[in-house]
């Protein structure tokens, strides 16, 4: 790995009242020397990609209990879709990998949503009351990803 100099990211992180406050942070860039491709030092406080901290993303989950979208967007001066993309970050890290170990009795279910998006497959822990796998369309090949 060589040097290839720093660039200057901006992160959005928590607010200072209803004042947005941002952190101007040098990032050093890495040059492999076998494939010639570049690639930024990752930052503690930041996932990779991201424009803002994991504190402002904890407080965008923690006001998602007590406010809509809408509201939260407008009261951190941020858009809609930043922070619809940070409650649907935070789900599938949460739900992605259904622990399957202690379920013991499922139910499954076909939903019919519509003439253009047809039919869910959804698999349910009975225990726990929770949604393990959802599938697109109907019949017994839906479940073929579930049961692998």
């Amino acid at each position: 790995m060589h040097r290839r100099g720093k660039s200057t990211r901006r992160f959005r992180t928590v607010p200072i009242g209803r004042e947005a406050v941002f952190v101007d942070r040098p990032v050093k860039r890495l040059e492999c020397s076998k494939c010639q491709t570049v690639h930024q030092v990752k930052i503690r406080f930041s996932d990779e990609h991201k424009r803002y901290t994991r504190s402002f993303e904890r407080l965008v989950i923690d006001l998602s209990k007590q406010m809509t979208i809408q509201g939260m967007a407008r009261h951190l001066g941020v858009s809609w879709d930043l922070v619809k993309g940070i409650q649907k970050d935070n789900l599938n890290k949460r739900y992605r990998l259904p622990k399957l170990a202690k379920v013991k009795r499922i139910a499954i279910d076909e939903i019919y949503q519509g003439k253009k998006l047809g039919y869910l497959t959804i698999v349910m822990d009975l225990q726990r009351g929770a949604v393990i796998f959802v599938g697109d369309g109907k019949g017994a090949d839906v479940l073929i990803p579930f049961l692998e």
